[in-house]
């Protein structure tokens, strides 16, 4: 089985096609830490890890220490949630502290834009997504899952990603955003302090906002700018040795 370093970002398949992937970190040592689909976190060896199926590289912490360290620090229960808590969040988040999913954010945009084209997100919306800037979104996240179905290096995935995740990427926190608000209200509400949940409402109204709107966004091009980099990097390296 190929070796590799802890700090490495893995995936294998799920499906025989490849369109549902499982995520872990290596740790070193041929061992990984994972989150099962039961929220537990564990570290495994990686050939439990892969289960017979082929493990490859997705990305590379630039930290390797510090997301080794994040990923041991969150060992045991934590609860699994499909749109914003599942095993591509937990490794995003020790790679980079930000809870995000290719997978999620893909897929909702592939149902939004589907939803709009249809027409059941109102007549508004079924023109914007006929438009062209629609259209290169919308071909951009094609490109970008098929890039990582046939496993191109992450950061060319990033860089043809980049039109479609200005659009995947803040529905997905829109989404996220919006659910964690309105939990953390109604747990204030069982609690019976109706100020409080009014207050976080508000609150979480106005942050999800902002990170929808403006601060993710601006993470989407600058990791855009620095996939860039790093091919740019790559391509020196090739050409100099």
């Amino acid at each position: 089985m190929k070796k590799f370093k802890a700090g490495d970002h893995l995936v294998v398949n799920i499906d025989p096609l490849g369109l549902t992937k499982h995520h872990g970190l290596c740790v070193g040592q041929n061992q990984v830490i994972h989150q099962r689909k039961d929220g537990f976190i564990e570290q495994v060896s990686l050939e439990e890890f892969a289960e017979g199926a082929k493990v490859r590289r997705k990305a590379i912490a630039y930290d390797r220490d510090g997301a080794v360290e994040r990923a041991r620090s969150l060992l045991g229960n934590q609860p699994y949630r499909l749109l914003d808590s599942n095993c591509e969040h937990f490794v995003n988040w020790c790679i980079d502290e930000t809870y995000t999913s290719d997978q999620v954010s893909n897929n909702l945009h592939l149902a939004t834009q589907i939803s709009a084209r249809a027409g059941l997100l109102g007549l508004a919306a079924k023109r914007i997504v006929q438009g062209s800037a629609a259209n290169i979104a919308l071909a951009s996240t094609v490109t970008k899952m098929a890039g990582e179905y046939i496993g191109l290096p992450d950061s060319v995935n990033k860089v043809i990603g980049t039109p479609g995740d200005l659009v995947a990427k803040p529905i997905e926190s829109l989404i996220n955003g919006t659910s964690n608000t309105l939990s953390t209200s109604a747990d204030h509400l069982r609690d019976g302090d109706y100020g409080k949940a009014a207050s976080s409402l508000v609150k979480g109204a106005v942050s999800t906002t902002v990170e929808a709107t403006l601060v993710t966004p601006i993470k989407v091009v600058g990791d855009g700018i620095v996939a860039v980099a790093d091919i740019g990097k790559d391509i020196w390296l090739w050409l100099r040795y």
